[in-house]
């Protein structure tokens, strides 16, 4: 099965934020990235093809 993830410029904006407050947000985007390649539909269903995820930060404590 081939998996797009798209990514916002939204987002872009707003995790650059949060890249500076939380360090180890790069390497949880990252790893994020590669589960959603092998599971697509993880997380909450908002309408077809689309889901919402929420990703706890360890840096946040």
């Amino acid at each position: 099965m081939s998996v797009e993830i798209l990514v916002t410029s939204n987002f872009k904006k707003e995790a650059k934020k949060l890249l500076k407050k939380y360090p180890s947000l790069k390497g949880e985007l990252a790893e994020l990235i590669l589960e959603l390649e092998t599971n697509p539909q993880l997380g909450t269903t908002i309408m077809e093809n689309v889901y919402k995820l929420r990703l706890a930060s360890k840096s946040k404590g």
